[in-house]
């Protein structure tokens, strides 16, 4: 169970190896993007060399050795992942694997030796380091923006394909054999060429009428370049206003809304500690355990931005370390796994800067431990807009329910 006793091997390699903010998963991040590069460029030279060249066998050794690497770390994410199934048919799962498979087909049958280009899809796993670091919001709106804008792109797509059929069908009508449009097909393919602005050397029209229609083909293609443009801005700006409205809506059953995470408003004289535990560990237990939610920090109960200047001022924190800390704290009390679900981002809010944790929904219930003011062995879970605790019979019942 997460969060339950010391992390397990697998919990520790998880948050290494699968986006954790840890010291041990940022130089992990960075050795495998500098293995990444090295092992394309071995792949670019080496296509480079002749057959005979003494450094051909060289480089197959380099290769050998980083697919080796890259084949051990993809077993350790199959063993670590809770769901290994899940992650080895997701998107970066398959890059994974199809990282590794072109060496080994190309060593077993010679014959194939020409896959072995396929090595430098390697290069997009360094997307999934951007994924853990400072490019990972920005890489979740634009592609949050393109999965919402795919049918709309899909028309804009259909629409492109039916105007390169009519005007390559015009242009061959007009053009004709003789001046190099031999059949249909070759117009369709002159009519995509002019349409996406690129042009064909071989394939010009020739009569006034030909050219005519060449013109207003490229007028089009240039207005058309900007419809997927603005299909995609549109949408990444109706995400933010989206953002906004959560952020000025009121707390519900994934949304809870904290002051601050160490500073105390009301003068209380609470320990910063218990304060902490209050403010951020309950509800991020309570999402973990539930169907995850979103839990601000920086404004009130009732909406007011109060922005997290006071945590900032009173610790004298830099942002970078305020993040830091909130990550280190949740893995510290909860384990490794609870911190690599819970996403830590900044955004401001009428002129204020807040802090925003998306927590997704766990596999296996999280309990908190060190902790001084939450119960040992209670677990937390999101109720409505209130973070519940549940012992004893209550947390057999929950968690048959919730993980059955």
């Amino acid at each position: 169970m997460a969060g339950e006793g010391k992390d397990s091997a697998r919990d520790r390699a998880f948050a290494v190896l699968f986006g954790g903010t840890s010291r041990a998963a940022r130089i992990f991040d960075t050795v495998l993007f500098a293995a990444i590069l090295l092992s394309v460029l071995t792949v670019i030279v080496e296509s480079s060399q002749s057959a005979d060249s003494p450094w051909i066998a060289r480089l197959r050794i380099v290769e050998i050795v980083f697919t080796l690497l890259f084949s051990v770390e993809y077993i350790i994410r199959l063993w670590c992942h809770q769901r290994a199934l899940r992650y080895a048919f997701s998107a970066f799962g398959l890059i994974d694997f199809l990282s590794i498979v072109p060496t080994y087909l190309a060593l077993l049958f010679p014959g194939l030796q020409t896959f072995a280009a396929l090595r430098v899809l390697r290069l997009l796993r360094i997307f999934r380091v951007f994924r853990s670091s400072r490019f990972a919001r920005a890489g979740r709106v634009i592609g949050n923006a393109l999965a919402e804008s795919r049918y709309r792109i899909a028309a804009f797509l259909v629409g492109v394909v039916l105007i390169a059929l009519v005007v390559g069908s015009f242009i061959y009508m007009i053009e004709g054999p003789d001046n190099g449009f031999a059949d249909i097909p070759a117009g369709i393919y002159w009519g995509i060429a002019t349409l996406t602005t690129v042009g064909h050397a071989e394939l010009n029209p020739l009569t006034p009428a030909g050219q005519v229609l060449e013109s207003l083909v490229m007028i089009l293609g240039y207005g058309m370049l900007a419809i997927p443009v603005s299909v995609i801005t549109s949408e990444i700006v109706a995400e933010q206003r989206a953002r906004v409205k959560i952020l000025e809506g009121e707390e519900s059953e994934q949304l809870e809304y904290k002051s601050s995470a160490f500073y105390d408003y009301n003068e209380r004289q609470i320990p910063e500690a218990q304060l902490f535990e209050g403010s951020v560990l309950k509800p991020v237990a309570g999402f973990l355990n539930a169907r995850g939610g979103s839990l601000i920090i920086g404004m009130s109960d009732d909406g007011e931005v109060l922005g997290i200047k006071a945590d900032l001022e009173l610790k004298n924190w830099s942002v970078d370390k305020y993040v830091r800390t909130l990550t280190s704290r949740i893995e510290s009390a909860m384990g490794s796994t609870a911190a690599a679900l819970t996403t830590i981002s900044l955004q401001k809010v009428q002129g204020r800067q807040v802090c925003i944790l998306d927590v997704e929904a766990a596999a296996s219930p999280t309990f908190v431990k060190k902790a001084k003011s939450i119960k040992e062995g209670a677990l937390y879970v999101r109720v409505n807009n209130s973070t519940r605790v549940l012992e004893g019979n209550e947390i057999v019942k929950y968690t048959a329910k919730r993980w059955a």
